[in-house]
């Protein structure tokens, strides 16, 4: 690779996706908002701070690139047009300074299963909505792979800590369903799996969706959390009724202060969403990844950086 653009590279995919290049020998360009934390980011990546909104503004950036991962993005918003700028708007600005700058880059974009939904039927989030707005701009363009992970998890995941932290005190809260699951990916994996797609041209023009290749219950993902920590962890289950409840008070008190609800109505569909599917084997036959760590290692792994970093 001459030279390879990430965006998100702050944040928690983004950052790993950067150690994985590392690993590889590539130096990557990394292209951050303003307001972007560095925290994250080794001292071996170049940083550029540019604007999002404007793509002529970076044409510095995309001169010479062969290779740009868009892993950027915003899980929350106070609107569906918050989320559409921050999720199909950039990524077509991003598209459009690579069709101008560095046509013949491989575009990887990093969406999300939330844009299939459950079963496949299409979104019921709004996040999903915007991340499928920014598949169809994908779409309308060339030399692309399209990558939809499920529920991530690994370190410097600012969303799950809270979780894991919860757990190793000895505590797990979840809805209470009994039909159903859920899909895991393990943040290293996928990140290898993304660094290593340049090497895989058949995967060009194709959606991957990269999981442990199984369903997840509540309680499956309980006895992984109880194992990896070594001790007994409570499981309380929350009504759905409840979850929904809490959502709305989180939106009237976010609308109060003037904040960004963390969590929402359009978080409790996704999370109480049970007819999740497992992809077909694509990934797999198209690139030869699978998981490399078992998901109880990955789990144990996880809960030893929130041990440390706690």
């Amino acid at each position: 690779m001459n030279k390879t653009i990430i965006t998100g590279a702050s944040g928690f995919l983004g950052s790993h996706i950067i150690d994985i290049l590392l690993e590889k020998g590539i130096l990557a360009h990394a292209l951050l908002r303003q307001s972007s934390s560095l925290s994250n980011l080794p001292d071996k990546c170049r940083i550029s701070r540019v604007d999002f909104m404007n793509p002529d503004s970076m044409a510095e950036d995309f001169d010479g690139a062969d290779l740009v991962i868009h892993a950027a993005g915003a899980t929350s918003a106070a609107s569906q047009e918050e989320f559409d700028r921050a999720n199909a708007l950039v990524t077509k600005n991003l598209l459009s300074a690579r069709d101008r700058y560095a046509r013949n880059a491989l575009f990887i974009y990093i969406s999300s299963q939330a844009a299939s939904g459950p079963a496949g039927n299409g979104p019921v989030t709004d996040y999903g909505r915007s991340k499928l707005l920014g598949e169809f701009a994908v779409r309308d363009t060339e030399n692309w792979v399209i990558v939809r992970p499920p529920a991530i998890f690994g370190s410097r995941d600012p969303a799950s800590t809270p979780v894991m932290k919860l757990a190793l005190k000895g505590l797990f809260v979840s809805p209470w369903m009994n039909r159903g699951g859920f899909c895991l990916v393990y943040v290293r994996d996928l990140a290898r799996l993304i660094a290593d797609l340049p090497d895989h041209p058949d995967t060009k023009g194709r959606t991957l969706e990269p999981s442990y290749g199984r369903l997840f219950s509540w309680k499956d993902f309980h006895e992984i959390l109880e194992k990896a920590a070594g001790r007994r962890i409570l499981h309380l289950r929350i009504p759905p009724v409840l979850i929904h409840t809490a959502g709305f008070m989180s939106e009237a008190l976010a609308s109060l202060t003037g904040r960004t609800p963390f969590f929402c109505r359009d978080k409790c569909r996704e999370l109480l969403a049970s007819e999740w599917t497992v992809e077909d084997g694509l990934t797999h036959s198209l690139t030869g990844w699978e998981p490399a760590v078992p998901v109880e290692e990955a789990m144990k792994n996880t809960l030893e950086w929130v041990r440390s970093n706690s």
